[in-house]
């Protein structure tokens, strides 16, 4: 140990086909002006930042995602050395790096460049994206969740408590009180009005006890103790939680939840074990598009279901691809009007597919290719006989603001009927029969088989082997961020294995 000897190039001691080749090969091919936005003529001269990212590249690949442990890397790890040319950054750089928003923008070009270099050495085609989401646990607290139900009940209750106190406690005392409807709710302005209001009464007192004093007991003055109280109540409690709340509503922004530590986050059912039992954390929903197991384009969203996130995902692409690949849980109606109405050619199930296809629901009389349907009367036959009468269509309208139109039929007899309506999507029924003829065929199976190969193991190869299953930053745009770290990490391991075999 204590023999002298010389030093070697780091490189020499590394295997060839080591991952920090394939990570510096890359990042230093790309074009200068993706890095020109990091220049800045102020402070002390600033590290480059192809270093940094590939730092970062590197790091996530192996399943280190502290900054701390980052920087001890560069000190102790010898591939991590060579990458950065024996530099020790420190942690809080790297993470100052990696939450701002040029690394957000300068991720997405590297998305982009990775994209075109698969496609140039054949490794995609370009031609199928197969898409899937998974749920990643927020850096929140688990118990710092503010509910939508619950910030309407107190902010009602709040409305109402406040009406009454004025009425019964502030106008009476105040000459001058504002003229209210008695039913009317009392808002954040005319919480304000009636704190000013209170005020200038206060004001009025302490001019009128000091131009005429009194000897003894004076009542003018338990009045102002009374109205310091009244305005002590509505400026802190009555306006305070009235801002509270309207702050609370613009933060919801249309979701049903909302964590305080990260206040983008939403609390979802969490599959934390094998056998499903999940529980209510603050997480995000993340969409990934694969082809060959590579991860081409990627988003998060903050709302627990599928369906509601296809539509912004795919106009978030940066490459369209021929063909969408999606399983049930984006097959809703308004989906797949979407995809019709642009043109993109698809294959995604409907939520019921499995179960249409199984032999007790083709003999059951659920099925309505079972039943006779009239078209010149309006009617459905059921199966034993019963005649079903157009009674209304209704128009049903979700979150996002499409309408579905769903007619209802219902029998002369409901008690004794078999079922006491018929609810009849005929769009959607047409919808789910050409997606059905797709799926069913050799083209479609073979292509919809890849699916579960190609899209699913990414994000247990992220979760179980790289270790990433709680977000390190904070924050919509960060978080994206940090996915997009690890997303690219396992591109990037992949390739270097790919090129190995090849």
């Amino acid at each position: 140990m204590n023999q002298t000897i010389l030093p070697l190039e780091l490189d020499a001691c590394l295997d060839p086909d080591h991952i920090v080749f394939s990570i510096y090969e890359f990042v230093d091919s790309l074009e200068n002006y993706y890095f020109e936005i990091f220049e800045t003529q102020d402070g002390r001269p600033a590290y480059h930042p192809k270093p940094l990212i590939m730092s970062l590249l590197y790091a996530y690949s192996e399943g280190v995602f502290s900054g701390r442990k980052i920087e001890k890397m560069m000190k102790e790890n010898l591939p991590m050395q060579w990458l950065v040319g024996q530099q020790v950054i420190s942690y809080r750089t790297i993470n100052r790096f990696r939450s701002s928003d040029k690394c957000s923008t300068l991720l997405e070009n590297i998305f982009i460049e990775f994209t075109i270099k698969l496609k140039l050495e054949r490794l995609v085609t370009l031609d199928n994206y197969f898409i899937d989401g998974t749920k990643i646990e927020a850096n929140a607290n688990k118990y710092s969740f503010v509910w939508k139900k619950a910030t309407e009940r107190y902010s009602a209750r709040l409305k109402e408590t406040a009406r009454k106190y004025y009425f019964e406690e502030i106008q009476p005392m105040v000459d001058a009180g504002i003229q209210y409807d008695e039913e009317l709710e009392l808002d954040e302005l005319m919480l304000q009005e009636i704190t000013e209001l209170v005020e200038e009464e206060i004001n009025r007192l302490n001019d009128e006890i000091e131009q005429y004093p009194v000897k003894g007991p004076d009542v003018r003055k338990q009045k102002r103790r009374r109205l310091k109280k009244h305005h002590r109540k509505v400026s802190k409690d009555f306006l305070a939680r009235t801002q509270k709340y309207k702050k609370q509503f613009e933060t919801f922004d249309g979701r049903n939840s909302y964590s305080r530590t990260d206040t983008d986050a939403t609390f979802m059912r969490m599959k934390d074990d094998h056998m499903m039992n999940g529980q209510l954390k603050a997480g995000y929903n993340i969409q990934a598009a694969t082809e060959n197991q590579f991860v081409l384009d990627y988003n998060i969203y903050p709302n627990p279901t599928d369906t509601r996130t296809l539509k912004p995902f795919i106009e978030s692409f940066h490459h369209l691809p021929k063909r969408i690949v999606a399983d049930a849980g984006y097959g809703s109606e308004e989906n797949l009007t979407y995809l019709n109405e642009n043109g993109i050619e698809h294959l995604i199930k409907y939520n019921r597919f499995d179960k249409d296809q199984k032999k007790k629901h083709k003999e059951s009389d659920k099925n309505l290719d079972n039943w006779k349907h009239r078209v010149r009367e309006n009617t459905f036959t059921h199966p034993d006989g019963t005649i079903y009468y157009y009674s209304y269509q209704s128009n049903r309208k979700n979150k996002s603001g499409y309408t579905q139109k769903v007619r209802v039929y219902k029998p002369k007899d409901p008690d004794n009927a078999p079922q006491k309506a018929l609810y009849y999507n005929e769009y959607y029924q047409q919808l789910k029969k050409i997606e059905t003829e797709k799926l069913l065929s050799e083209e479609g199976s073979a292509i919809y088989g890849q699916r579960q190969i190609d899209v699913e193991p990414v994000f247990g190869q992220i979760k179980a082997i790289l270790g990433y299953t709680r977000c390190n930053l904070r924050g919509k745009q960060k978080v994206k961020t940090d996915v997009g770290l690890v997303l690219m990490a396992n591109n990037l391991r992949k390739y270097t294995k790919r090129r190995k075999i090849k």
